[in-house]
C-alpha cells in the first residue's frame, strides 16, 4: 500500500478558512471550509477536491458521485449532521493524471441542533479506493450570533 501523508494548516488569504490535506503516491485529497467560526443558525461552505497525481490514468472502482460525504459530531462523538444526498455510482470512472474531481457542498449550522460549542467535520471520499487515511477531520466552533451583535 501506498504510504499516505496528512496535514491540517490555515489559509494566509483568511483568518478564518482552513484547510486539511492528505495524499500518497496517486492521489492528493484537499478539504477546505469557509469559516472555522460561525454563528448558529448560519452556513459554511466545504470545498473538496481530489486530484489524481500519479504519472498515469487512475481508475476509481466503484465511483459514487457524490464523492464525499461529510458529517459533523460533538465533542461527545455523538453525530449532529450528515450530507447524505441520493448518489449516483459507477463501476468504472478513469481520472487522466493530473485530473482533479471537484464537490462543493453548504453546510446549515442551525440552532435548534447546534449548540454553542466545539464540533468536528468529517470528510472522506467514498470510494474504497482510499485508505482510512484520507479521512479528514476540521474543528468547527459554533457561537450565539449575540456575541456579533
Amino acid at each position: 500500500m501506498a504510504r499516505t501523508s496528512t496535514e491540517t494548516s490555515f489559509l494566509t488569504a483568511t483568518e478564518t478558512a482552513l484547510l486539511s490535506s492528505a495524499s500518497n503516491s496517486s492521489w492528493k485529497f484537499v478539504v477546505s471550509i469557509n469559516a472555522t467560526t460561525v454563528e448558529s443558525g448560519q452556513s459554511i461552505l466545504l470545498w473538496a477536491n481530489l486530484t489524481n497525481t500519479s504519472p498515469s490514468n487512475r481508475t476509481i472502482r466503484p465511483y459514487v458521485e457524490p464523492f464525499i460525504n461529510p458529517s459533523i459530531t460533538a465533542a461527545n462523538g455523538t453525530g449532529v449532521w450528515a450530507w447524505d444526498p441520493p448518489a449516483e455510482r459507477w463501476p468504472n470512472t478513469n481520472v487522466t493524471s493530473g485530473q482533479t474531481l471537484s464537490q462543493e457542498v453548504v453546510i446549515p449550522i442551525p440552532a435548534a441542533y447546534f449548540r454553542i460549542g466545539v464540533y468536528t467535520l468529517h470528510v472522506a471520499p467514498l470510494s474504497s479506493e482510499f485508505s482510512e487515511n484520507f479521512n479528514l477531520t476540521l474543528r468547527l466552533s459554533v457561537l450565539s450570533p449575540f456575541i456579533f451583535g
